[in-house]
């Protein structure tokens, strides 16, 4: 089944213009404390001005990560130093990195339930919307496994109910996504990409 859209790759040549960003501005970003923050990134594709948030810095590490064997030397080098420089001021601030986590896992949880609310007898809506509301629950996935024991009861009720309320007006469908994205988001791992309502 279609959906009649779908989400496109952000090329790696993006994802670390914009990393390198996120982590010129982590330290700053954590102490601070707000969940969001809007940078202006100049990308090989130009200027984009980009949310930035703790879910976000994951996702483009993840996803450059997962592609950097086909990546060059000097773009593998520089995701290496990226990726060290993230861990280094993460730990440094774990504490605070970690309630940020928190508190954008239930603003990420909150936009889910509204969307899940807003398109309840609507699945023409809902099949359109899908691919870029689910963002929000693959962020969710890596939040919550950097979290790993601090990851609150709570929040795992709260992101099980969301996956209930999921799995009840999914259908099985192929990857949601642009198809380069598919190797670096497996079934088992990220099933709700491979749903559709």
């Amino acid at each position: 089944m279609t959906t009649g859209s779908h989400l496109l790759a952000e090329t790696p040549q993006v994802d670390l213009a914009v990393l390198a960003a996120e982590v010129d501005e982590l330290e700053e970003y954590i102490i601070k404390g707000d969940v969001y923050r809007t940078l202006r990134v100049q990308t090989p594709s130009g200027i984009q001005m980009v949310q930035m948030s703790a879910g976000d810095l994951l996702t483009r590490l993840y996803r450059l990560e997962a592609v950097r064997e086909q990546l060059s030397p000097e773009q593998r080098s520089r995701i290496k130093d990226l990726a060290l420089a993230a861990r280094s001021t993460i730990y440094s601030l774990r504490t605070r990195f970690h309630d940020l986590l928190k508190r954008e896992i239930k603003t990420r949880l909150d936009s889910l339930n509204w969307f899940l609310d807003d398109v309840v007898g609507d699945p023409k809506r809902a099949r359109v919307e899908y691919p870029f509301e689910i963002r929000n629950r693959q962020r969710i996935q890596l939040m919550a496994e950097e979290l790993a024991e601090d990851l609150t009861p709570e929040l795992k009720q709260q992101i099980a109910r969301v996956d209930d309320r999921l799995r009840l007006i999914a259908k099985p469908a192929g990857f949601l996504w642009d198809n380069q994205l598919e190797p670096i988001f497996p079934r088992e791992r990220f099933w709700y990409l491979y749903v559709s309502p």
